[in-house]
């Protein structure tokens, strides 16, 4: 998704995110930054791009799973992944199974800021929640039945809905890499 916003061409940004390239022209750093902004729906500026790079590492603490629930690691994180501008206080999570299809795929890393939101600011959007009852899901955040509860939706029409959970925050997804599709 970045490289497609931003208008840089695959090798110039993997060397980058790679850490190979020492140096970029002002230009393909302005158009890093504007593709960012366009992702992350907040200005990212060419400076912030240049300064921080993706030198932070964000560890992936969990895997979400075709019922849409995450299972987080007992002990340590899967691995470590380099953070998106914008993001460098966030956690990424392995999507792992089909629940939330067409919108992510099997093998996506979601990437979420630790910020806790205020779940009915979030109402439409795909976010990561946590339930009263401890659980954490990737899920589609509708009304509930009252101002406090919510309904979690599955993009996918073959899971059900959880109607009326009360929940302890919400974090909206702010960067996904795609996992690689190869056409068969």
């Amino acid at each position: 998704p970045w490289e497609k916003a931003s208008g840089v061409g695959e090798g110039t940004l993997r060397r980058f995110r790679d850490g190979d390239t020492k140096s970029m022209s002002t230009e393909t750093y302005e158009k890093l930054a504007s593709g960012a902004t366009k992702l992350l729906n907040r200005k990212i500026s060419a400076a912030e791009i240049r300064e921080t790079g993706m030198r932070k590492m964000l560890p992936i603490v969990g895997i979400v799973t075709s019922g849409g629930e995450v299972e987080p690691f007992n002990d340590e994180p899967i691995d470590w992944v380099p953070a998106p501008p914008g993001l460098e206080d966030g956690e990424v999570l392995w999507n792992k199974g089909d629940s939330m299809m067409p919108y992510y795929h099997d093998g996506d890393l979601l990437y979420h800021h630790k910020t806790k939101e205020d779940p009915s600011r979030l109402i439409g959007e795909v976010a990561v929640v946590q339930l009263s009852n401890g659980k954490r899901m990737l899920k589609l955040l509708a009304r509930g039945s009252r101002k406090t509860l919510f309904d979690l939706v599955s993009a996918n029409p073959a899971y059900a809905a959880y109607k009326d959970q009360q929940l302890i925050f919400a974090a909206s997804i702010g960067w996904v890499e795609k996992k690689v599709r190869r056409a068969k």
